[in-house]
Order: C-alpha cells, then structure tokens, then sequence
C-alpha cells in the first residue's frame, strides 16, 4: 500500500506511510482520503481533483496539520482500512467521490470510516447514499413540502412508461453526479425522442431519470457548517444558439468546449436581499431533511412564477480553486485556507458536539465585488 504526501504541490511522490513515534500532540493528524482510479489517468497523469488534493494537502500542512494522503487502489480495500486503523490519525479529510471510479461506492468509504468512529470530513455515509438516489431524495423533499420537478424512474431492467405526457424532461443517471451522462441531447420534448434517449442512457448507466425540466433561472446554494453562503447563478445567455440552458459533462469538465465557456457563473447572483435570503432559507431546510452536516451544495430552479425547484443536492462539492463552493467563498470573503480550516474544523470534536452540525445558521453577506470567473 503507497502512501502520496507532496512536499513540492508540483512534485508528487510515493513513500510507504511510517507513524511517527512521539509525535508532538499540538499536531493533529489528518488522513486524506481519496480514490486512485478518480485521482489519476490510465498512464499515472495528475487529473483534476488530484490537483485539488495536492493543494488541500499543502493548505493543511500550512494550517498546522500533518496531513497524509491515503489512496485507496483497487481491490486494496483491506490494505486502506488497515492504514487507517493504524495510522494514529485525529480527523480523515474525505475527498473519496469514487471508489474504483463509480459513484455508488462514495457513500461506502464514508461508512468504513464511521465504523472505525474517526472523526470525518463533509457528509454522513447515509446523507452521500440518500443525496445520490436523486429520485428517492426528490420524494423525502415533496413529502415535506419542498417543490421538486415531477419525476419517474426507469429501472435498469425496466420500461419507460407510456403514458408520461409532461414535456420537456431532462433525461439523465438516477444515481450519478458531475453532470455525469449529461449532454445537450439530454432535453428531450417529445414521447419519441424520449425513448431514444432514455435506451441510451440505460445502456451506459443502468437507471434513469426522468425530471420535469424547468425553464428558468439556475441558482446554486452554498452551505459550510452554518454559514449559508452568497448564492451564485449560471448565466447560459452565451450559450450557442439551440444549445438548452444546463451544466453538461462537457461544461464542467471540457474548457475548450463551447458549453464551458458558455455557462458563466456568477456570483454573487442578481437577486433582490429577500429573494436571496428566501433561497437561502430553502437550501438550510433541504439540507437538514437530509440529516446534512460538513459542506455541500443545492442547486435550484427560478420557474417564470418565481416557484424555486430544488433539482439537485450535492454532498461535499468539489473544492477546487475553479469550483463553484470556493467561488462563493471568496465572495463572502474567505480565503482558501480558510475554507479548508473551516471543513476541518467542522469535523472535530468540540465543547458543543462530537462533529455533528447544530444548526443555528449564519446568513453570509457578499464582501468583495461580484466574480463571474476565478
């Protein structure tokens, strides 16, 4: 089992983990948690969230941490675990969106590290699991009296529904996030082209969802511990003409393509004190229904009544520099080290808790100029 732990951001380098006996007890131990197959090409290059481990690695060791990152190869379970177990850590720093590359592991190397009861980073086992089943969590939000698109569900096994009417629909993986499987060609407004779409992503994705698409302002919703951040909003007003207002695959992970560059973010959004308070509000009671605690992410529909549709909650958002939970920081006036310190500090054991958020929000103003780039 290899062990990275980058003295140089630009100089990444394999060492076999040793505790270090006698460790001063002032400096907190921190496991970082990622997944190699998420964190590196086929040929061993750096992908982007390894770039954002490396700088979060960096940012700990400069808060006074001593971070070591733990990287869970394929069938090396046991091995992790172990590392783990024996590591005399304090705190893990959970950045495992993956295990082996799939989603529907996330909410696994959260659990395992619940049941070794070390203090963790970001959401619960339970919360990642509820949050990446979008249509049974759409169903907990509308039972408790939150607006969500209308929905429905074909299984990996199963048939769309005849008598689904209700257009135009987004068509994407009921269990995936990223914007994973989701494409321009993703809107459909007919019966016929529905099917078409649906076979298709059932083909690489197994369930699909089926979500009412609301045609209207997007906002997303920050929240770390509880301090709700300025809200952001994606400006699709550049996109090119015939391309339908959503963040594909290809908008959040391809910069040369011309759904990035034409899905601006904005923040903080135009929105009147009220309505961005409102909104706020809405991603807090969302979040909480989700038993969330840590970071996250809610994004939201404006329809033309003004109606806010929550259409997507997302546990522990990515914390890259160019990312949208760092850009909504920086508005509100944090540095990076400071969000980081702030996640960590979220996890630990305090006075008032073991890590769990007791939620007495703190509504957080814009404090610099609105940034539509980082």
């Amino acid at each position: 089992m290899t062990f990275e732990s980058p003295s140089d951001p630009r100089d990444v380098q394999e060492r076999q983990l040793s505790v270090v006996p006698g460790r001063s007890e002032s400096m907190e131990r921190v496991a970082v948690l990622v997944d190699q197959v998420a964190e590196r090409a086929s040929g061993g290059d750096l992908l982007a969230p390894a770039q954002a481990t490396v700088r979060i690695l960096s940012v700990l060791s400069d808060l006074g941490y001593q971070p070591i990152e733990v990287s869970l190869e394929p069938e090396k379970t046991d091995e992790w675990l172990k590392v783990i177990m024996d590591g005399d850590f304090d705190v893990a720093f959970n950045l495992c969106e993956t295990v082996a590359g799939i989603a529907a592991g996330e909410y696994l190397a959260a659990a395992a590290v619940e049941l070794l009861e070390l203090p963790m980073t970001g959401a619960s086992a339970a919360t990642l699991l509820l949050c990446l089943d979008k249509d049974r969590c759409s169903a907990i939000l509308r039972t408790n009296g939150i607006s969500v698109p209308d929905w429905a569900v074909v299984e990996e096994d199963g048939s769309l529904q005849k008598d689904w009417e209700l257009f135009p629909v987004i068509v994407k993986p009921a269990a995936e996030d990223a914007s994973n499987g989701i494409h321009p060609s993703s809107i459909v407004r007919s019966h016929g082209e529905l099917l078409e779409v649906v076979n298709r992503v059932q083909d690489s994705w197994g369930r699909v969802l089926i979500q009412e698409f609301i045609e209207g302002r997007e906002i997303n919703l920050a929240i770390v511990g509880k301090h709700l951040l300025p809200p952001a909003e994606i400006d699709f007003s550049t996109l090119p003409d015939g391309s339908p207002p959503i963040v594909t695959f290809a908008a959040k992970w391809h910069p040369d393509s011309p759904e990035y560059v034409g899905t601006v973010p904005i923040c903080p959004a135009p929105l009147p004190p009220g309505k961005a308070e409102q909104l706020q509000r809405l991603a807090a009671r969302t979040w909480q229904l989700m038993a969330g605690r840590g970071y996250a992410r809610v994004d939201i529909r404006l329809a033309e009544d003004g109606t806010p549709y929550v259409i997507d909650i997302n546990p522990n958002p990515d914390l890259s520099l160019d990312a949208g939970l760092f850009r909504q920081a920086r508005v509100a006036g944090w540095s990076y080290e400071e969000l980081i310190g702030r996640i960590v500090e979220e996890a630990l054991p305090s006075e008032n808790g073991d890590g769990v958020a007791d939620h007495g929000w703190t509504f957080v103003q814009p404090q610099t100029e609105r940034i539509e780039t980082v």
